[in-house]
């Protein structure tokens, strides 16, 4: 894997759906498929419409320095080698949702965002138990404000929500697949990608 920090060039970046689609220049020539996961997770450290936007990426190829709306600013290869019991300081910025069905149209599901804190927890819990050992009660949370989008006609909102704090390492080859493939969904706009750190 490679972890790179990424600017997001000026333009469109109003737009969450944007973010992904710029990040994709980054690999030309491979070709993007309904449902397959894409070969990169991002998360967006900051943003600013006029300068561009700083990115945090991870991704199973190696990008190139630059495309039309993108440009690595630093890159390094990243295989961590994790051991059972090791302890890890981490940060996830999640789409914290549930699925339910539509009630006006009980064939379609739909996802909600799960608000509580007590609810969020539980989320994570599930999220990463198989993995790792983790006391939610002591993981901090923060909220965002709701990110809006438009994927060609259609308009969307997400909610992101943040967590930070620290797990022990229970089955290091499933953290390192967890790791690549990202955690919850909406990773098309920035979820998912975990952070970690000794602890």
């Amino acid at each position: 894997m490679f972890l790179s920090k990424v600017l997001l060039k000026p333009g469109r970046l109003d737009n969450a759906w944007e973010w992904h689609r710029a990040l994709w220049t980054l690999f030309p020539g491979i070709e993007r498929q309904e449902n397959t996961p894409s070969p990169f997770l991002f998360r967006v450290e900051r943003m600013h419409l006029v300068e561009g936007a700083s990115v945090l990426m991870y991704s199973t190829l190696e990008p190139m320095p630059e495309s039309d709306k993108a440009k690595v600013l630093a890159k390094k290869r990243f295989e961590p080698q994790f051991h059972e019991g090791q302890r890890l300081h981490f940060l996830l910025t999640a789409n914290v949702t549930k699925t339910i069905r539509d009630e006006v149209d009980p064939e379609r599901k739909i996802r909600v965002p799960l608000l509580k804190r007590e609810q969020q927890r539980a989320w994570l819990g599930r999220k990463l138990s198989e993995n790792v050992l983790v006391d939610v009660d002591s993981v901090g949370i923060q909220d965002h404000p709701p990110v809006y989008f438009r994927k060609g006609n259609k308009p969307g909102k997400i909610v992101m929500t943040t967590f930070e704090g620290v797990f022990q390492v229970q089955h290091p080859e499933s953290l390192n697949v967890m790791l690549s493939s990202g955690v919850g969904a909406a990773k098309a706009f920035g979820c998912g990608l975990m952070l970690i750190r000794r602890a």
